[in-house]
Formats: structure tokens, sequence, C-alpha cells
């Protein structure tokens, strides 16, 4: 439920972005940069950041709601990469160019692995609890291909080169 809130925090935030500026010209170029922007701020950034928490802190509890066994240190560990991921994303708001790159990679990889894991978890466990499938499956497939295309059409548009505000 918290990856569908994250999402929809994002898609929430495009739409307050574009309507706070349209006086703007809308263009393509314009609307891509935006929603990358907020992919790797609030999706990635601070959504990151949301999740990173009940990984340090709760470790446990957000083991047994994946499906596995509570006591392992990787959940502790996994929440201090998904802050570092979230401190990558949120610099996405003062630092553009191809430091955008940054965190595509790391999260797609990231993202698209942690997919891998899932599936596999599914497949030979049968371990379908809310933290394991659902909505998680969503976010680590889709949103990393999401933003794969969005920051491809961003460099295509030459939105690596502008030096102007979105």
């Amino acid at each position: 439920m918290h990856f569908l809130l994250i999402f929809v925090t994002t898609l929430s935030a495009i739409g307050v972005h574009l309507w706070n500026t349209r006086s703007d010209p809308l263009t393509k170029a314009r609307f891509v940069k935006v929603c990358l922007l907020y992919l790797l701020c609030v999706q990635w950034g601070f959504g990151a950041a949301y999740l990173a928490i009940p990984h340090i802190v709760f470790s446990d509890q957000v083991a047994e709601l994946i499906g596995w066994a509570p006591g392992s240190p990787f959940q502790v560990e996994l929440g201090f990469v998904s802050l570092g991921l979230a401190i990558v994303g949120i610099l996405c708001i003062w630092i553009r160019g191809w430091f955008w790159l940054a965190p595509v990679i790391i999260q797609t990889v990231f993202l698209l692995g942690a997919a891998y894991v899932h599936i596999e978890d599914i497949i030979l466990n049968d371990n379908f609890s809310p933290g394991n499938a659902g909505w998680i499956l969503f976010n680590d497939t889709a949103v990393p291909i999401i933003g794969c295309l969005l920051f491809y059409a961003h460099y295509r548009m030459g939105g690596l080169n502008e030096k102007t505000p979105t």
C-alpha cells in the first residue's frame, strides 16, 4: 500500500507543478522533464527515505510483511541502501544534467533485481505476502522502466543541456 501511496503522491506532485506553472508553454520536453524530476525526487528520493525508516527501525516487522524470517541484519542494510538512494534522488532537485542518469541506473538495477527476488520467492515458495507481491512488483518493474524511458526522452529532447528552470 505504501508503494501505491508514493506513486499517487508523485503523480499528484507532477499535476500540481504543471497546474502552478500553467502560464508556461507545455511542450513535450517540459512535460518529460517535470515527470522525470518528480520521479527522481518524490518517487525515488522522498519515497525511498520514507521506506528506509521501517527497514532500519522495524526490520523484523518488515521481514514478516514480506514473508521472510525476522532477525536478519539484511533488512537494516537494505534500509541504509534505501537511505543512500533517497539522498541521490533528492539531490536531483539541485543537481541537474547528467547527474540524473545516476539514480536512473542505480534504481533500475536495484528495483529490477528486487523484482527478480520477489518473483523467484513467489515461484519457489508460493510467497504472496503483501510485501512480496502486488504493488511492490509494479513498483519494482514498471517504475524503473518508466524512469529509463523518461530519461531517454529527456536526453533525446536536449534536456540535459538546458539551463532553464522546470
